[in-house]
């Protein structure tokens, strides 16, 4: 079965594909399309994956480089670097009431130097989550509302978990599925649909999707599966100390704060549930994709974070 998405072709391969392992089970829908958005990739299970290009992998029309906004003390609105005109529904589902929980493949990544007098990565993302949250850098999102309804103003941290995996030098997004189906089948972390699941990795430790690896194709991702029935949203957060994914004046840490604001919106607002989506352009690019690595920020407390496309304000807004 063929289905058009604008510009995009996407057919789904009527497969009912099932992964087993000391994980328990979960099944996956296999979708192809050809490679004419940037911030699409697919798995190595054949899955189209939302991802966040690396700076260099990525030319915008309007700006050769990523930038920082300037501090004007008020609402600003830049033109969206990416994509063409404004978000429309495509009556999929939004995360109504979003929570999120941190994962740590180990004390490694955990325990890594913070910014901003943090002592480490894992206080951090605690504190910035927890000031994301209910602020105008979070809310924006509140005007795209899904077939399930509307999204809350906050996005709580319900907690995170340290693992103690040995460390690799890579790892394939079906690993990382399996990864998340075993901590809910030994009941480390509970399996919800309103979660979103962030994992974060060590230094060194590379993903892999087919379109390359992290660090030199792209910095993070969001994508969802089933896991017994329920729809599990989870984003994949690289190491940023390579040079793809560093910009100059800005820590691991400040990388970080970037990217899960960008996976942490889009996830919102275009989760993929049944596989619908919900909120994208003409041209395929979801609300955060629209304004990536343009007119970066700090927002209250001082965690940079990148823009949000605003239906509303035709253009990215620096609140």
């Amino acid at each position: 079965m063929a289905r058009i998405r604008h510009s995009y072709q996407r057919s789904t391969v009527c497969l009912g594909l099932t992964i087993a392992g000391a994980a328990g089970l979960f099944s996956l829908r296999v979708f192809s399309q050809p490679n004419t958005n940037p911030f699409w990739d697919h798995t190595d299970t054949g899955e189209t994956v939302h991802v966040l290009p690396t700076p260099a992998s990525i030319r915008s029309p309007r700006e050769t480089n990523p930038t920082d906004a300037a501090a004007t003390g008020r609402i600003s609105v830049y033109p969206a670097s990416y994509g063409s005109g404004n978000l429309t529904n495509h009556k999929g589902n939004i995360i109504s009431s979003a929570q999120f929980y941190a994962v740590y493949w180990n004390s490694n990544v955990a325990n890594s130097t913070g910014s901003l007098g943090y002592k480490n990565i894992q206080n951090q993302i605690t504190q910035f989550v927890s000031n994301f949250s209910g602020s105008p850098d979070y809310t924006i999102v509140q005007q795209y509302t899904g077939a399930n309804g509307g999204i809350t103003s906050s996005i709580p941290f319900a907690g995170d978990y340290v693992d103690s995996q040995s460390p690799k030098s890579m790892i394939k997004d079906s690993a990382i599925r399996s990864y998340l189906a075993g901590l809910f089948q030994a009941s480390r972390l509970t399996p919800k649909a309103n979660a979103l699941y962030g994992i974060y990795f060590p230094s060194g430790m590379k993903v892999q999707l087919s379109g390359g690896l992290s660090c030199s194709s792209f910095c993070g991702y969001h994508s969802h599966f089933t896991y017994n029935g329920v729809q599990i949203k989870y984003a994949v957060f690289p190491y940023p100390d390579c040079g793809g994914c560093s910009l100059s004046g800005k820590s691991v840490a400040d990388m970080l704060t970037i990217v899960s604001s960008h996976e942490i919106r889009e996830a919102v607002t275009d989760p993929g549930d049944n596989n619908v989506n919900a909120w994208y352009d003409a041209s395929g690019y979801e609300a955060d994709d629209k304004c990536a690595w343009h007119n970066l920020y700090q927002m209250t407390g001082g965690f940079w974070i990148q823009p949000e496309y605003s239906n509303a304000h035709s253009g990215c807004v620096v609140p």
